[in-house]
């Protein structure tokens, strides 16, 4: 009976300790019960000895008698793809990931899944219909870490970090404002370089090696051998990166005049170019053995650049187009029928450089297109944004994905579609805690109206997204100017490195960032890199030439806005400080008449001065209502500095000096969350845009020198009213409606008085009915 009594005793305390300590403990599942009759296998590489084998729907396990604890690892070996069943209790059955472990015996993998187990709960393993035949060796459970590698196939849905950041697109556009460094930059620099660089062969390699009698197939035979034989893993561990020099590249691009800088965290192929927690395929890992992200953001951000990280492995594009066709064989030749490396499992590694790692977790399980975002690869995906971000903490993150799911490509549906207002929301939130509660970051995701709008199913979301998100597009430049910024991603040649490839120049490339940055948008350049990381001389001539343009004509470019209207196809117009400029595209220094700049326009005033910049030549000009015709005193000389003689010489920018220079509502500054902007509107308005409200209590703000302002705003039947504050003070309302026709650029309100020096203004809607704020006009 004392024995008795001692074994309860030692059983109890041992239990008690397990709660208490986060203890983890093993239960052998050759120990348990099973519901139907069922084979105990003898494996030498089970932890016991034996492991138990489910192989049809009805068979079960059943450990009874479990600790208190939060985390469950099953160890199995299978042959299949699919799930197995679990049940804690009595409670609702849980799915849980299991795949190929190469062999029924001798070979095992873990499943892990964070749930909670009560005290003295049952555990059961069972096969459902349709779940997938296993061996089960043992399993381990307890509260937190287990002391096991991640298992990225079943992790916990990522649950958006706490803040004022609601995961729903209405939400978010409520109070979301893009930062005032983003409406700045203008230009950044993109480095989209990773393991599909290295054999220089282009765009995609991680797809087209794996498509017989493609360009890239041939190449990755005569190279490096068949990929049965040697895949796109061996691809990463031969990437070399001996002449990856950071901190040259970091101070090319500050001197070619980027502003930010945006490193390729992982691609299309699934290797995360980070020390990531939730991807063991990594460039730490394997092939360079260094954290490249991380490189990166520490140099960039001692230059001063602002630093943001790419991620293209959403998955429509990984798991549905670039994982799938790597499981197929050639059809002809002497390989026909043998597989890809992408179904070689964790046994194959035994004995070769990658033992112990499971392909699995770079090409994924063997499965069909469908539904991506149903995938068990979506939640890893959340997982692996989310570590990045706060290992890093970017200023931006940009997704080569559709924000909507509206869009088929190559058979797969594309898009984030529910999955982008959380990830949104998620990094707003976090960004919050690194930013000393001030929002100070950029998503950027494509497809939000366009040609390629991802939101056919839901046109009625667009207005809500646009104002959530800075929208961007691949090499398209949006074609008129927009009520929102938006981000253009161009390459000064491939994407990835080709050998042979042929450069954009100079010339060209500043006349894509005018054409951006006069339609209200920003450019990102890939700069491309050789796979060992150096850059061809040619490049660093084209990038040293951009940043001498722009160390002269800058000031038409950095913290501006668009003018009424952008131009055309020989002058872009922007404008600064009040004043507005004109880039000549073509310009042969002759006398020239810009039709768009005539008297009486709706923005442009009486213009007083002309000049040219990085020339002191003297402009002659006369305004009438034909435009603004200008005329050199005598031919001006090319810009110093340029090898480009074409764009030192012929792309040259007139700075307009003129007697209207307004405050316009969106101008450096001015602050507008839930407000909905409109542009290109044709009614008589200053710069041919409003900032709008229908919502009472939503506010416009912004900051201005000077003792006197006045409001400039349209008046017309049913317009509302608005409060008027200065420095936390309200000052006036003014009634914007009317009983006749609309009335543009009315003065509905005028402050004078003010003490000299800074002012902080902010006008509120009271209600009534939409209100709109053009401009301010400040003495």
């Amino acid at each position: 009976m004392k024995r008795v009594l001692i074994s309860f005793l030692i059983v109890f305390v041992s239990g008690f300790l397990s709660q208490i300590t986060g203890q983890v403990r093993s239960y052998e599942a050759e120990a348990t019960k099973s519901i139907e009759k069922i084979l105990k296998l003898s494996d030498s590489k089970a932890s016991g000895g034996y492991a138990v084998s489910l192989t049809k729907p009805g068979q079960s396990l059943k450990f009874s008698n479990m600790p208190l604890a939060n985390k469950l690892a099953v160890r199995y070996a299978s042959l299949g793809v699919g799930t197995i069943s679990i049940v804690v209790n009595n409670q609702q059955v849980r799915k849980v990931n299991v795949h190929s472990s190469g062999a029924l015996t001798g070979s095992f993998l873990f499943s892990i899944i964070d749930i909670e187990i009560p005290r003295n709960a049952s555990i059961t393993i069972k096969l459902e219909e349709n779940d997938t035949p296993v061996n089960i060796d043992k399993i381990i459970v307890g509260k937190g870490d287990l002391g096991l590698p991640s298992d990225i196939w079943n992790l916990s849905p990522l649950m958006v970090s706490e803040g004022p950041y609601p995961a729903d697109w209405k939400g978010l556009s409520r109070i979301y404002s893009v930062p005032d460094w983003w409406r700045e930059a203008k230009f950044g620099a993109w480095s989209h370089w990773d393991p599909q660089s290295m054999p220089e062969q282009g765009d995609w390699y991680a797809r087209g090696m794996y498509m017989e009698n493609s360009q890239q197939y041939n190449y990755q035979v005569q190279h490096f051998g068949h990929p049965s034989d040697s895949g796109y893993k061996d691809i990463c561990q031969n990437w070399v990166i001996d002449k990856w020099n950071p901190e040259e590249l970091i101070n090319l691009y500050v001197e070619m005049g980027a502003k930010y800088f945006m490193a390729m965290g992982v691609h299309h192929d699934n290797f995360d170019c980070w020390d990531s927690k939730y991807q063991p395929w990594n460039s730490v890992n394997v092939g360079p053995k260094q954290d490249i992200v991380g490189t990166w953001e520490k140099i960039a951000r001692q230059h001063g650049l602002r630093f943001g990280i790419g991620f293209h492995n959403t998955p429509g594009r990984t798991w549905g187009q670039f994982m799938t066709v790597r499981y197929t064989s050639d059809k002809t030749g002497p390989k026909a029928g043998v597989p890809y490396d992408a179904l070689q499992t964790i046994l194959d590694g035994k004995g070769t450089w990658w033992e112990g790692m499971d392909p699995v977790d770079l090409y994924g399980s063997k499965h069909d297109k469908k539904d991506p975002l149903l995938s068990p690869y979506a939640n890893q995906f959340m997982w692996r944004v989310d570590d990045a971000i706060t290992k890093y903490h970017p200023d931006m993150i940009y997704f080569d994905e559709h924000a909507g799911d509206s869009q088929t490509d190559l058979g797969v549906k594309m898009g984030l579609g529910f999955l982008a207002p959380q990830l949104i929301a998620n990094y707003y939130n976090k960004s919050l805690q690194w930013n000393s509660g001030n929002m100070d970051v950029v998503i950027n995701l494509k497809a939000v109206g366009g040609p390629y709008n991802s939101f056919q199913n839901s046109p009625q979301l667009l207005p809500f997204v646009d104002r959530s998100l800075v929208k961007s597009t691949e090499a398209i430049i949006e074609s008129e100017i927009t009520a929102y910024s938006f981000q253009t991603e161009t390459s000064i040649a491939e994407w990835h490195y080709l050998t042979g490839q042929k450069y954009k120049n100079a010339k060209e490339i500043i006349e894509l960032l005018m054409q951006n940055v006069s339609r209200n948008g920003t450019m990102l350049l890939n700069i491309t890199q050789h796979g060992r990381g150096d850059l061809d001389p040619e490049v660093i001539r084209i990038c040293k030439d951009i940043g001498a343009w722009l160390k002269i004509n800058g000031e038409a470019v950095y913290g501006s806005r668009p003018y009424e209207i952008f131009g055309d196809s020989t002058v872009l117009y922007t404008r600064s400080q009040g004043k507005l400029y004109a880039t000549l595209l073509n310009w042969n220094g002759n006398p020239i008449t810009l039709s768009a700049l005539h008297i009486n326009g709706a923005t442009l005033g009486k213009v007083s001065k002309v000049e040219l910049l990085g020339s002191d030549t003297p402009i002659k000009f006369i305004q009438d209502d034909k435009g603004l015709t200008i005329t050199p005193e005598k031919s001006p000389q090319a810009l110093p500095g340029i090898t480009d003689q074409s764009l030192a010489a012929k792309c040259r920018v007139l700075r307009i000096t003129h007697d209207k220079g307004w405050i316009n509502d969106d101008d450096p500054g001015a602050k507008a969350p839930g407000w909905l902007r409109k542009c290109n509107l044709g009614t008589g308005d200053f710069n041919n845009d409003l900032t709008t409200s229908e919502t009472p209590g939503d506010m416009w703000s912004c900051s201005f020198m000077g003792t006197s302002v006045k409001i400039i705003a349209p008046k017309e039947v049913g317009a509302g009213k608005i409060e008027v504050m200065i420095d936390g003070k309200t000052h006036a309302t003014a009634d914007l409606s009317n009983n006749g026709v609309r009335q543009p650029q009315q003065i509905v309100c005028e402050i004078s008085g003010l003490t000299s020096g800074k002012h902080h203004i902010s006008i509120v809607n009271i209600g009534s009915g939409p209100v709109a704020i053009d401009a301010l006009v400040v003495k």
